[in-house]
């Protein structure tokens, strides 16, 4: 079929008909969310366009992707927990939940040359708009928020016997603030700690707790010895 003398035309900005995610979600979340939660994070941003809004059903967008509806909701938790949406869940049948596309930081990500033997480590420098400095962060290249949350819902369910509750908007939060500054092996450690602690009979099966300012300074004076921390940090606030 001869085809040399035919228009070649090339999509334009200007036909109007588009929508736009951040370069950074696909370049830096992508090893994160995985490419099913790039493709839903892609399908909110086709409904929610230019409002930062959407509220496509599950059953609309598994039909869309492909997928089941328990996969929908699966990687809903991993959106939240990357900081990536906030979903606002209705109650009632026929009520569709509300997501809204939260703003992302620009994130360059630098791959350090490791030592033979060593734990690969990246170098997350972010830079907001209103702050010239750049803040260099290691972080876990292994771990993510959901490997936080899962690991304490396994523990949960092994040494107490029950399913715990997770809040994955702000314990993914949370869990992605701690990696920043701990490995995912210490963290393991301050979770096994805490419910075997008897801080667990005091606040209960709460992530958002075992991560907080007040138990990880618990955490750390138990392994450094400091019998008398409590007495410096005599109140727990919920938020801390």
């Amino acid at each position: 079929m001869e085809i040399r003398n035919q228009k070649i035309e090339i999509r334009s900005i200007g036909d109007g008909d588009w929508y736009w995610i951040p370069r950074v979600i696909f370049e830096d979340y992508t090893p994160k969310i995985g490419v099913i939660g790039l493709a839903l994070y892609n399908a909110y941003s086709s409904y929610a366009r230019d409002k930062g809004v959407a509220f496509p059903s599950q059953r609309t967008l598994a039909e869309k992707l492909g997928v089941s509806i328990k996969t929908i909701i699966k990687y809903n938790r991993v959106l939240e927990a990357n900081g990536l949406i906030k979903v606002e869940r209705k109650k009632g049948k026929g009520k569709t939940n509300l997501v809204t596309l939260l703003k992302v930081e620009n994130v360059k990500q630098v791959q350090t040359h490791p030592v033979t033997g060593s734990v690969k480590v990246v170098k997350e420098v972010q830079t907001k708009e209103n702050n010239m400095k750049e803040n260099t962060i290691e972080v876990d290249a292994k771990a993510s928020p959901i490997d936080v949350i899962d690991y304490f819902k396994k523990r949960v369910k092994e040494l107490k016997g029950f399913c715990s509750e997770i809040d994955y908007g702000k314990d993914g939060r949370l869990a992605k603030e701690r990696l920043k500054k701990y490995s995912f092996d210490e963290i393991k450690n301050l979770i096994d700690w805490y419910l075997n602690s008897e801080n667990f009979e005091k606040f209960g099966a709460s992530l958002s707790v075992c991560l907080s300012n007040f138990i990880v300074n618990l955490w750390k004076a138990k392994k450094v010895g400091e019998r008398n921390i409590e007495s410096l940090y005599p109140l727990w606030r919920e938020g801390s």
